[in-house]
């Protein structure tokens, strides 16, 4: 682009008239040698004489009142003090010799004919004599015969010796923070020399029991691999356990440390102090350099890069500099530790590589790892226990220091391993044991640091991008364009200070749900006392009471317990949650599996604590407290995230290095046309700094908020606002069912006993053949027994009128109409339909274990007195456990078939007791849940259907219509997902063919049966299927032993995008599910945000339904839970990625027009006047870059994705060719001015200006024309890339944009077109000095600063001025039709089909 730029210059250069290629003014259109151009109304200096009566009659002072006098000064006074210095006295130069008077205010104006530059000083003194009436009147002297023009001489005051105050204080103070720096370095370098040797010579001496051989080496191959720093010493620990990048430093404090440390703060104050001076010594007319600006803006300039560089080395290793200024020792004595952890971003990039991204890449990570910015540094206080132990808390997480490993790691404690080890530790801690426990794990708090304003917005400004926007800014308050330095500054600030404040609340947020504290009854040396919350340990033993919040991860030892755990899981309804069992002492505690009903959690609700016994407490075991808790790691993951970098922002890295080649190639150009010297930097960094706008980031931000805030208005809220980016780029959207799909719950649909089944018993005697009986979906016409099994066998209970328990138990419990009586001798008491039989109660309830996968119960029948024992589970593990010959022969048909209507299955079995049998109930009482459970006949079926929400199919196919693969990820049955796939449109057709992939132990392989022919296609090879798939359409479903089968055999992802059902998958097998698809593209993810939390966190983008605390993890969530949330947010995802892409388009086009106006600029040495480049910078830019932004998303997606390639062809050619259209227009404007007879001849001569003052380089009809064509190019170039495609709205539906657009279009053709009036001339457009603009018949009634060049006016006539207009339009006219026709309209198509990207190939 560079080099594209480099041959419109050289072709400017060949084509018009610069003083770099030929006298400037030298011949007309025609050939004709150029007559000496007139000066007209050359402004004159202020005449000063030596009697005020030499005045000349129209330019005499107005008479003074009575009794006063004229003095030199200017002014009437009583008596004229010695001490007054005269008007006409100039600053830098000598003292006036006697009384000098300076005349009237009224200023002398005259023509200047035959004017030479060259000159100036002589023809104008010259012709302002001959109009002043005087003859020969002299420049300025300090000692005038009788009269002179006060045109003062350059202020001298000396030559600069260097050894001036200022100089002096700049050596003073430079040289200090380079002594400082050096004497405090190499002083630390030999304390740390010191320290380290000793350390080595005391290891050496070490006896210690527990350093054997063999511990030696495991430790010394364990340092070795820690990082090119540690390696050399052994003052640094690695946690090998938590995480294998994390090393440890410590440090102690140092007095001479402390004093380095506080001058270098002061320094760095002094750093702002200096800019400060200099850009005040600026305004006063460099008078602390005696006048010499060149000087003085030199030393500004070195001055700013020695700025720049501390506060980028601020800024850069901001978190290693408190440990600069201390001394790196060992643990023993350290009093910090600086604890650096490699975490590396996810790069997406879309399966998209080139060689000059890698390089970047490659770039950036050894400059990186030169830095040492390729670890993330943090630094911590150590502290000692009360025992002296050493430990640090990091990311809300105690690390205590073990001596026999020398390394800090999180202590844990060994409870047990079975469910009876744990359920016998019943007497809680003694004083000294918690004491001890208290040290090594900390306090059962989670105390996260919020910061206060003052200390956010610091940290906001430590990035390394404001340091570049403040520094680029600095030099527009020096170089008198501190008015644009205000206005960026304004909303830079603004754009910070919001950033803060949604981070801040985001933040006390996260505080409020983390650090929770209350009083609890916890039993210490065998007594209850009540202490705080924070001082739970494990292995503490407390009491657990209503109403309250759990206060840590703890196992039920004594009593029932209701718990509400929506605010963790989602889960609407409380559950029921029992004590574990002293005497089962085989089963291994899982709290996420089967000890899950025993397991009460951290920031759950405890809605009900019942007693099991009279004067007994609700009593719980602590397991798990702090961050070692659910809760601790939900809100560790929300505060310590994965960082994620997207195409968008590795593109950019290139993007900005790319600006940064064209500003030095307008500096290059800026010394060879411009200027020279101070002047050509500065002209070249205010090109760099629009180049690379500082508005680029807030511009950036603007689309992703815009979207975010109209994701709030759908109930969609956002919490990580670069995602929104990627939800424009989702191509495969993996959705849980159950409450996503489908209805939050299940509803009863009947039972299918077997035939006779309220006389089983007899039956099973005699040996009769068990067949199904029809299927009966009303409760009143299913058998009595089958009846009785339903409403007895579940672990439903109330309370406040309320039924709590699972959720599929109360749908059943509901159906069958029974009543649960409040009060009762037994475990519970039910009671028929009204008119029925007598009540029933239940004796015994074995709660339903994720192990067994059932549950089960004894019901005592008080009008037969005997025990009917019902079991009740997953119809795969009743079959297992019932009497084969209780099976019906077509069962595995049966339960298949209602599977695949939908239906989720489960079966039920029985067993009657006769009490007399076996000793009447207190032996029954002794019976073990195995005996309980053995000799079952199976009895029938209970069916509940999971109904398919209303909009769910609608919105599967918008997304397959926007291109979006949707997969179902389930802990349901293969069967009942196929069927919801295909009801919902999930699958290609309602029709096409299932494989459903199971895992066979017996054959140690995948089995692939048809879902619809199972007997027909049985065990079938799916390979063979798969390659005939393009004309017989095939999906595939595995179940969850499937999965982990072919992820162990390494096959998953040979079937992965044709697998459409994941059945039966575990929370971390929809990790890893996702993880997989995140393999082949951008991966979202939804769910409740109970067992999917991991889910969602892991997905590129990940939305829970749910307003649980647990949805907090993900980066959206929603309490509106259908799959229309998901199709919105994909729309806006799309708009904002649309937005985004458009805003940084227009800012790079901004500094492409700009970089083509500084070409121009420094060719012709013009400029444009100060108020049109306010004009630009702060209205129009500012303005347009926000409502670009307001651009809505279209209303249906589209079966494409925009691009988020900033370097991507489509990008490129859109920029690149409204750049070459834009320079083809300027250069148009140009060879038509050149072409005007008016014109040549009075083109602009920059020699007799001074080039250090750019605002007066504007009044000439070139900065004139160049001003017009760029600004409307300015304004344009925001419509040009308003078109809405596939992903916004039309053009025109950009209110904002389109109303600002036409407005600025209206003033600038008014400027444009209009005769001299008073706004055009506050633009300096058509308009001139006062006094000329009468001379050619204008009147303008406000006052115009007077123009500096000989013509004295920038009026261009009216026909040009139309055929400039004109011109301008088709510019306009031709950079719309491109966009629109080429980059996104027929010329576009035709090449994508012509050249296809390459895309992820998938079936939707």
């Amino acid at each position: 682009m560079t080099l594209f730029y480099l041959i419109l210059a050289c072709f400017v250069s060949s084509a018009f008239a610069s003083a770099e290629f030929h006298n400037i003014n030298d011949l007309d259109v025609y050939g004709n040698k150029c007559k000496l151009p007139t000066y007209f109304s050359y402004p004159c200096p202020k005449l000063c004489v030596r009697n005020v009566s030499m005045c000349p009659p129209n330019n005499r002072p107005d008479p003074c009142p009575i009794d006063t006098i004229y003095c030199v000064d200017g002014t009437c006074r009583e008596s004229c003090p010695a001490s007054l210095v005269s008007e006409c006295s100039c600053i830098g130069a000598p003292a006036l010799v006697g009384d000098i008077y300076p005349c009237g205010d009224n200023s002398i104006r005259t023509n200047i004919e035959n004017f030479i530059a060259e000159n100036k000083a002589n023809q104008s003194a010259e012709a302002c004599s001959v109009a002043a009436n005087l003859p020969n009147v002299p420049n300025w002297s300090p000692n005038p015969e009788s009269v002179m023009w006060q045109d003062c001489p350059t202020p001298y005051y000396g030559e600069v010796t260097f050894t001036e105050d200022v100089f002096i204080a700049i050596y003073a103070f430079y040289g200090s923070c380079v002594l400082v720096l050096a004497f405090w370095t190499m002083y630390k370098q030999a304390m740390e020399k010191s320290i380290k040797a000793n350390f080595n010579r005391v290891k050496e001496l070490r006896t210690d029991n527990y350093h054997d051989s063999e511990k030696e080496k495991s430790m010394n191959e364990k340092t070795t691999g820690i990082s090119d720093d540690s390696s050399k010493d052994d003052l640094s620990s690695v946690d090998p356990e938590n995480d294998d990048n994390m090393t440890v430093h410590a440090y102690k404090t140092n007095w001479l440390g402390n004093i380095c440390a506080v001058i270098f703060m002061l320094q760095t104050l002094g750093q702002i102090c200096y800019m400060i001076l200099l850009t005040k010594d600026y305004y006063d007319d460099h008078y602390l350099f005696r006048g010499f600006s060149e000087i003085q803006a030199s030393t500004f300039i070195a001055l700013w890069y020695i700025f720049f560089i501390w506060f980028a080395g601020l800024t850069t290793f901001r978190f290693r500099l408190p440990n600069f200024f201390r001394i790196r020792c060992s643990y023993n004595k350290g009093e910090y530790v600086q604890v650096e952890r490699k975490e590396a971003a996810i790069i997406l990039l879309e399966d998209q590589s080139n060689r000059v991204m890698d390089f970047v890449r490659e770039l950036e990570k050894r400059g990186k790892h030169i830095a040492g910015m390729d670890v993330v540094v943090t630094n911590i206080p150590l502290k000692k226990t009360s025992s002296g132990t050493k430990y640090f808390v990091y990311q809300c997480t105690r690390f205590v220091y073990h001596p026999e490993t020398e390394n800090f790691t999180p202590h844990q404690f060994h409870l047990g391993d079975t469910v009876g080890e744990l359920a016998a530790l019943t007497q809680g801690l003694t004083t000294e044991e918690a004491r001890l426990r208290r040290e090594l794990i900390g306090p059962n708090f989670i105390e996260v640091y919020v910061p206060n304003f003052i200390v956010a917005l610091f940290q906001e400004f430590s990035s390394f991008f404001y340091i570049y926007q403040f520094t680029v800014l600095w030099l527009f308050y020096y170089f008198a364009y501190w008015q644009v330095g205000i206005a960026d500054t304004a909303v830079i600030l603004i754009s910070a200070f919001v950033k803060v404040v949604v981070r801040l609340r985001s933040e006390k947020r996260i505080k409020m749900m983390a650090e929770y504290t209350d009083h609890v009854q916890i039993c210490r040396d065998g007594e209850w006392k009540e202490l705080s919350t924070a001082d739970l340990l494990p292995g503490d033993v407390f009491q657990v009471s209503e109403g309250k919040t759990t206060p840590c991860d703890a196992v039920i030892l004594k009593g029932n317990i209701v718990a509400d755990e929506s605010s963790l899981t989602g889960e609407p309804l409380p559950i029921r949650k029992f004590p574990l069992r002293p005497d089962d002492v085989n089963t291994p505690y899982d709290r996420l599996g089967a000890g899950k009903i025993s397991t009460i959690f951290s920031g759950t609700t405890i809605s009900q604590a019942q007693a099991t016994g009279k004067d007994t407490k609700v009593t719980a075991l602590v397991t798990h407290t702090g961050t070692g808790t659910d809760k601790g790691e939900l809100i560790k993951k929300i505060l310590f995230p994965t960082s994620v970098s997207f195409i968008f922002d590795e593109q950019m890295k290139i993007v900005i290095l790319i600006l940064l080649c064209c500003g030095m190639f307008c500096l290059a150009i800026a010394i060879w046309m411009y200027a020279t010297g101070t002047s050509a930097w500065f002209y070249s960094m205010f090109a760099i700094a629009q180049l690379v706008s500082p508005l680029l980031p807030a511009a950036l931000v603007v689309g992703q908020s815009v979207a975010a805030g109209r994701l709030r208005k759908k109930n969609i809220f956002c919490v990580d606002l670069p995602r929104i980016l990627m939800a424009g780029k989702i191509q495969l959207f993996c959705f849980d069912k159950t409450g996503t799909l489908t209805k939050e719950g299940l509803e009863f649909f009947g039972a299918q006993s077997v035939v006779d089944s309220n006389n089983i018993v007899d039956n099973r005697k005699r040996n009769d053949v068990p067949n199904f009986a029809k299927h009966e979906e009303v409760m009143e016409q299913i058998p009595h027994l089958m009846q009785t099994g339903i409403a007895t066998c579940h672990a439903v209970t109330t309370l406040n009128g309320q039924f709590i328990g699972n959720p599929v138990d109360i749908e059943m419990f509901k159906a069958s109409k029974w009543t649960l009586n409040d009060h009762s001798d037994y475990v519970d008491t039910l009671t028929p339909p009204s008119g029925s039989d007598s009540n029933v109660h239940v004796l015994k309830r074995y709660e339903f274990v994720h192990a067994r996968m059932s549950m089960s119960v004894a019901v005592l029948d008080s009008k037969t007195n005997k025990i009917h024992i019902f079991v009740k589970g997953a119809y795969e593990k009743i079959k297992d456990l019932s009497n084969p010959d209780s099976i019906p022969s077509d069962y595995d048909r049966v339960t298949a078939n209602q599977a695949r209507q939908g239906c989720y299955v489960l079966a039920l079995s029985h067993r009657e007791i006769n009490l007399e049998e076996i000793g009447g109930l207190d032996a029954f009482s002794r019976w073990s849940r195995d005996q309980m459970e053995e000799n079952i006949n199976f009895l029938g079926l209970i069916i509940f259907k999971n109904q398919l929400k209303a909009d769910t199919e609608e919105n599967i196919a918008e997304l397959k219509r926007g291109d979006t693969r949707t997969i179902m990820i389930t802990g349901d049955t293969a069967l009942t997902g196929v069927y919801i796939a295909r009801q919902c449109g999930m699958s290609t057709t309602s029709t096409n063919r299932f494989l459903l992939g199971d895992y066979d132990k017996s054959l140690d392989r995948v089995v692939w049966n048809d879902v619809d022919e199972p007997d027909l296609f049985s065990d079938v090879s799916v390979d063979e299927f798969l390659l005939n798939k393009g004309h017989t359409p095939l999906e595939l479903a595995v179940t969850g032993k499937a999965f982990q089968w072919l992820i162990e055999k390494n096959l998953i992802r040979k079937y992965l995008l044709d697998i459409r059902v994941f059945a039966r998958m575990t929370p971390n097998g929809k990790v890893q599910c996702v993880q997989l698809h995140m393999e082949r593209g951008i991966t979202a993810m939804t769910g409740d945000g109970g067992n999917d939390c991991g889910a969602l966190r892991a997905a590129h983008v990940g939305i829970a339904m749910s307003d649980a605390e647990a949805s907090i993890v993900s980066p959206f969530s929603t309490s509106h839970r259908s799959v229309q949330s998901c199709v919105e947010l994909i729309r806006q995802g799309r708009g904002a990625l649309a937005t985004s892409l458009t805003g940084y388009k227009y800012l790079i086009l901004y500094g492409q027009v700009m970089m083509m106006l500084k070409v121009f600029t420094f060719y012709f040495a013009v400029s444009m006047s100060e108020t049109i480049w306010i004009a630009i910078d702060v209205f129009i830019t500012v303005l347009l870059t926000w409502a670009v932004s307001q651009s809505q998303a279209a209303d249906r997606l589209e079966p494409q994705r925009p691009t988020a390639r900033i370097l991507g062809p489509q990008t490129l050619a859109s920029g690149i060719g409204l750049v070459a259209i834009n320079w083809i227009f300027l250069i148009g404007a140009f060879v038509m001015l050149y072409s005007q007879s008016w014109f040549r001849c009075n083109e602009f001569d920059s020699r007799a200006v001074d080039m250090s003052k750019w605002w007066l380089l504007s009044d000439n009809y070139e900065g004139e024309v160049l001003a017009f064509v760029c600004l409307f190019q300015f304004i344009n170039n925001a419509a040009v890339f308003n078109f809405g495609y596939k992903f916004r709205q039309s053009f025109h539906r950009n209110y904002v944009l389109v109303i600002l657009w036409l407005a600025y279009l209206a003033i600038a053709s008014y400027w444009l077109l209009a005769d001299p009036n008073p706004f055009g001339c506050l633009f300096r457009f058509n308009c001139g000095t006062k006094e000329v603009l009468e001379q050619f018949g204008y009147k303008v009634s406000t006052y115009v600063d007077p123009f500096n060049t000989p013509l004295g006016h920038n009026v261009m006539p009216v026909e040009f001025r139309w055929k400039l207009w004109g011109l301008i339009m088709g510019n306009i006219v031709a950079g719309l039709a491109y966009e629109r026709l080429v980059v996104l309209g027929p010329v576009h198509t035709f090449l994508a089909k012509r050249f296809p990207a390459k895309r992820l190939e998938k079936t939707l």
